[in-house]
């Protein structure tokens, strides 16, 4: 009798764990980026952004629109959509040419002219940034430089080299160079088949390497098929179809991480396997410790587009649209860790 009370409790709990609790986000229309702070969600949707209250499940702030102003950002020039980060109490935006301070309710703090076609993110008393290599041949490669007060480039601290540029053979899917701050140390995936997370301390200076697995998932035809009807018939990117088709090309096998979170002391690698339409996620500790592995929904809205997702306090965040309401959801899963 005890062992069936026992096989029921864990059965309850588990599921509970499992079940997301979700609200209607009614003002969302599309919605690029998520963010939670506290009891805030933040959402960016072209020039703007929404906050909401979690426990109160209701918008209480919308900022932003398009311009060259204080508190306004522009797109285009190598900003698709506008990057939330969040630093001590403050909300710090990426938009095109711009980095943009932000109170954790909205109000505007003060701005700073950044590089071209840059995501940049401060790093004690510097910035780190994606920026151009030389390499032998006629491209550059994408690679990462910490940049001083001033928007110079003091230092060159990982080199991809993969090239990129007009006419640049361009990989589907590209790897992942992400670089995240956690506690003025800098986390960087510098992996390509492999996982591999180099961290910085903020003068750049490697202070130890995470090295995990490799990522042994095959493309398949169903993939690139995918990709190619995408680019032969999105209203936006058919456009591109010739060039695409004549520059890009497929790995053997995808690329060791998709995405990497940094939150509460623990890293959250999303690779590409798959299971039942749902990433798989390796959760480690700052060190590189497995702790779980656990499969999370995620919309898959295009070949080369999903929707946004975040992770604070233990909880993943994950937004669903509803097509028929065209509404969106936010979703909530516990990670139980």
């Amino acid at each position: 009798m005890k062992k069936k009370i026992i096989i029921i409790l864990a059965f309850f709990i588990s599921t509970l764990l499992a079940s997301p609790s979700t609200f209607i986000l009614e003002e969302v229309n599309e919605p690029k980026t998520l963010n939670v702070f506290g009891d805030k969600l933040i959402i960016s949707e072209s020039e703007s952004i929404l906050i909401y209250s979690l426990s109160g499940k209701k918008l209480i702030k919308k900022f932003g629109k398009n311009g060259e102003g204080p508190g306004e950002f522009k797109l285009g020039h190598g900003a698709g959509s506008l990057k939330i980060d969040i630093a001590g109490n403050k909300l710090i935006v990426n938009s095109g040419g711009k980095l943009s301070w932000f109170t954790s309710e909205g109000v505007f703090i003060r701005e700073k002219k950044i590089p071209p076609m840059s995501y940049i993110i401060p790093v004690k008393d510097n910035y780190i940034g994606n920026c151009l290599a030389p390499v032998e041949g006629n491209f550059p490669s994408l690679s990462v430089c910490l940049f001083d007060v001033n928007m110079k480039k003091s230092s060159l601290i990982f080199n991809s080299a993969v090239p990129v540029g007009m006419g640049a053979k361009i990989m589907v899917p590209s790897y992942k160079f992400i670089y995240r701050v956690y506690k003025d140390n800098i986390y960087l995936s510098a992996g390509k088949e492999k996982i591999k997370i180099m961290i910085l301390d903020n003068s750049g200076k490697n202070i130890g390497n995470i090295d995990l697995r490799d990522s042994g998932l095959k493309v398949d035809e169903k993939f690139k098929k995918r990709v190619f009807d995408f680019y032969k018939n999105d209203p936006v990117y058919k456009n591109y179809w010739a060039y695409m088709k004549r520059n890009m090309y497929f790995p053997e096998y995808f690329p060791g991480l998709k995405d990497m979170k940094i939150n509460d002391d623990k890293i959250y690698i999303q690779t590409y396997k798959i299971k039942e339409e749902k990433f798989e996620w390796i959760i480690t500790d700052l060190t590189g410790k497995i702790l779980k592995k656990v499969f999370l929904p995620q919309n898959i809205e295009s070949a080369i587009a999903y929707s946004p997702i975040t992770i604070s306090e233990g909880k993943y965040y994950y937004l669903k649209e509803d097509i028929e309401e065209e509404t969106w959801e936010l979703h909530r899963v516990d990670l139980g860790l």
